[in-house]
Order: structure tokens, then sequence, then C-alpha cells
């Protein structure tokens, strides 16, 4: 009883998470006047505690849901739960996407990230952000199509 309970509130969780995922947060990311920096600021404060790799309920420790915790979520598993903006550019002209894409990381605070969704491998802009950030943008392919292709975009901390 209690294991079938738990799948079901697990799928009520997925549903919502994935409308959260491809619904909200993309309105969020075109949405100029908000920010989501601001909107996550204390999150991890508020469902996982402590941060940090060597927290015990944290990001990379387990149990923010944050996706640094989750199984997979270091090699690239596309399952992995993540709170990550997404910037869908399937739907977007050609010449529109790498100017939305680009804006978005301007945007994004350092040690944040975002899920690019494209409908190819976006080689040419990946290679412009290479170009533009120089060292400053990691990438880390979640998924590599055949259909639909997603790479997780981090800034990264500034060196000294």
């Amino acid at each position: 009883m209690v294991a079938s309970t738990a799948r079901a509130l697990q799928a009520v969780f997925a549903s919502h998470l994935a409308k959260e995922n491809d619904l909200v947060l993309p309105l969020l990311v075109t949405a100029d006047e908000v920010s989501l920096a601001a909107l996550l600021d204390g999150m991890h404060d508020i469902i996982g505690g402590e941060t940090g790799p060597s927290s015990s309920s944290g990001c990379g420790g387990g149990g923010c849901g944050c996706g640094g915790d989750a199984p997979g979520a270091a090699d690239g598993d596309a399952a992995a739960l993540t709170i990550d903006p997404r910037v869908d550019v399937r739907d977007l002209p050609h010449g529109e996407r790498h100017a939305r894409v680009l804006a978005a990381l301007d945007a994004l605070p350092v040690d944040a990230a975002l899920v690019l969704i494209a409908p190819h491998a976006p080689l040419p802009l990946l290679a412009e952000i290479k170009n533009r950030y120089a060292g400053q943008v990691a990438g880390q392919w979640l998924q590599d199509g055949p259909e639909v292709w997603q790479i997780r975009l981090h800034r990264q901390p500034l060196s000294a």
C-alpha cells in the first residue's frame, strides 16, 4: 500500500515538474520583467537546507531536488530532475535562435545554468558561445537527438 502510494505521488510530482519546466519556465525566461535569479533566490534554504558538495541535504549531497543529486545528473542523464530554466528554440525562426540564447546567457547570473532545447545539434551556436564567453560557459549534453537536443549551459564562476 505504501509503495503504490509513493509511486502515485511520484507520478503526480513528475507531471507537475514537467508542466513547470515545459510551460511555466519558458514563459518566465522570455519575460523581460521577471528575474529567474530573484525567483529562485533562497530556494535551497527552503527545500534543501545547506548547499554544496559536502552537504548531506543540499546540492550534490542528496535531497534538494535541483538535479545536482539526482541519479545520472553527473553523467548527463536527460531524465535527471532540474530547476534550470529552459530556452526552447525549436519553434523560433532560425535567424532568431542565436540571439535568444545569447540574451538568456547574458542575463544568467554566474554559477547558474539554463537548458537549451534545439531541433538539431546546435554546433555553430556552441562555437559562438565558446568564442563569446571564452571559458565562462560550460556545456553538458543532456539529450543528443534524434528529434530533440538538450544542452545544459552553466555560467562558470570567474577565476581569479
